[in-house]
């Protein structure tokens, strides 16, 4: 039997809902006012997943799911069925926690049967990412349980056993290490994290791994990671933990090296392309005033190749500063309707037909995927020649969802079609359709070009399953920037 928790003030929703849940057979519901009550209700009972509106009394469901995740470390899966919600919200509420967002509509009941696939959906989806992390706890405790250091402690942090590993590398013998509180090998500013942590440990969920910042008997810092049980000898709460753990002193001080270099890097990164640019300025402004005063007819095709050569170092200079950017930012939710849209504004299009419709659309990918719907009109202006209509459009597939984008230009010949993402394939272009399948490929997207020559490009872009997601509403809100444009 499901066990399912509903939030939400409206009584008689409450009671249809539940009433055409549990007709079904398989779930058993039950149904809760505000979020206060249900926060009060999970501390003693747990559900299998949880449906709640989004406008509660006293707050909303974004606060509610926020305290469940980041408080409580619920990650029972939740479902927003809610009102008339916009973009924002909706990408809000995924990007905190949220497995689903079903708007109800003007009539709700009618949602009812899209709710309850919703809601098996989410529960596969749940038991899947339970297996997954089943898999990986008991990898984990094989690989971390081969781990040198091992000792016990009580809750309030005295050391009642320890290894011959342990003590030996905190170099002090049995004696002055067993007794002792755990609190004086921590480094000071770690302390409270530390037993923080600690406390988040249940009998549901008794191990956690974590880097611990420790203090060696010379005063320098050392990184060991733990993997820390705790235990409960038939009480609620734990008696004692136990720690099994590694040092990466090394490791951690290769990682801060190598943010380090990392930021250098782009330091001299930056420097380097704005002194060569300012060079670059120069080089043009002689070459054009050499072209002008010369009357050589073979002197000026030897000019007009050097400015050729000048343009392709200023184009790959700023390619340089485009690729660096690529993984610097966390992915995140996207609507794509807003990304088309804010593509369309920062280019000339007059005279092309502009046909699509995703404003229900949302994407999981890197930051920059706007350029990536830039480069792609850009490329249709610049070699598509005879382009007067772009169409976007997506089709939903067993394995995963896929965005078309196509023109009615020339079309890729059929010999270079998946030589046009290669960094050395540059025709002006060449570069940005490289940077292109880097930008999809941080999220899993894969983009090929499939079109027919001479009847205009395609281009298909393949998202994987779980980095999708719609917006169901059945009266959207008026916006500039959706439906279809000319």
């Amino acid at each position: 039997m499901i066990s399912l928790l509903h939030v939400d003030s409206d009584t008689a929703l409450q009671v249809s809902l539940k009433e055409y849940l549990e007709r079904g057979g398989g779930i058993s519901v039950v149904s809760i006012r505000s979020a206060s009550e249900a926060l009060d209700l999970l501390r003693t009972t747990q559900f299998d997943i949880i449906v709640s509106e989004y406008k509660l009394l006293s707050t909303d469901g974004q606060a509610f799911l926020e305290v469940l995740r980041r408080n409580r470390k619920i990650s029972t899966p939740f479902i927003f069925f809610a009102k008339k919600a916009g973009n924002t919200v909706v990408i809000n509420a995924l990007n905190a926690g949220a497995t689903f967002f079903v708007l109800k509509g003007r009539a709700p009941k009618k949602e009812f049967m899209l709710l309850r696939h919703y809601i098996n959906l989410a529960l596969r989806q749940n038991r899947l990412e339970y297996a997954l992390r089943e898999q990986e706890k008991q990898y984990r405790s094989v690989v971390e349980d081969q781990s040198e250091f091992i000792f016990r402690f009580l809750t309030d942090g005295t050391i009642v056993f320890a290894n011959d590993a342990y003590c030996s590398y905190f170099k002090k013998p049995h004696n002055v290490i067993l007794g002792r509180n755990i609190q004086d090998n921590i480094s000071p500013d770690y302390r409270d994290t530390f037993f923080h942590q600690l406390q988040d440990l249940t009998r549901e969920n008794p191990v956690r791994s974590m880097d611990s910042r420790m203090l060696a008997s010379d005063g320098s810092t050392l990184w060991q990671q733990w993997s820390y049980r705790a235990i409960f000898h038939d009480q609620p709460v734990p008696s004692e933990y136990q720690a099994v753990g590694r040092d990466i002193t090394a490791q951690k001080n290769a990682e801060s090296a190598l943010v380090q270099a990392h930021r250098n890097l782009g330091v001299m990164n930056t420097i380097t392309r704005h002194d060569i640019l300012n060079q670059l300025t120069g080089v043009f402004g002689y070459l054009e005033i050499a072209r002008q005063c010369n009357a050589d007819g073979k002197i000026d095709e030897c000019l007009k190749r050097a400015y050729h050569a000048a343009e392709t170092i200023r184009g790959q200079i700023t390619f340089t500063k485009e690729y660096q950017e690529i993984g610097c930012s966390a992915a995140q939710w996207q609507n794509m309707d807003h990304l088309i849209g804010k593509a369309i504004s920062e280019l000339d299009l007059s005279g092309i037909r502009i046909d699509y419709d995703l404003e229900n659309l949302g994407i999981f990918a890197d930051p920059l995927v706007e350029k990536v719907f830039y480069n792609l009109m850009e490329n249709s202006l610049r070699h598509g020649k005879r382009v007067s209509e772009i169409r976007i459009s997506w089709r939903e597939e067993k394995d995963g969802l896929v965005i078309v984008y196509e023109d009615n230009g020339v079309g890729v010949p059929a010999g270079v079609k998946e030589k046009i993402f290669r960094r050395e394939y540059f025709q002006n272009t060449g570069l940005g359709l490289y940077l292109i399948r880097e930008i999809l490929a941080i999220t899993g997207i894969r983009i090929s070009e499939c079109g027919i020559p001479g009847t205009g490009a395609r281009f298909e872009m393949k998202v994987p399953p779980g980095n999708f997601g719609f917006r169901i509403d059945d009266d959207p809100a008026p916006d500039p920037c959706s439906g279809k444009k000319e």
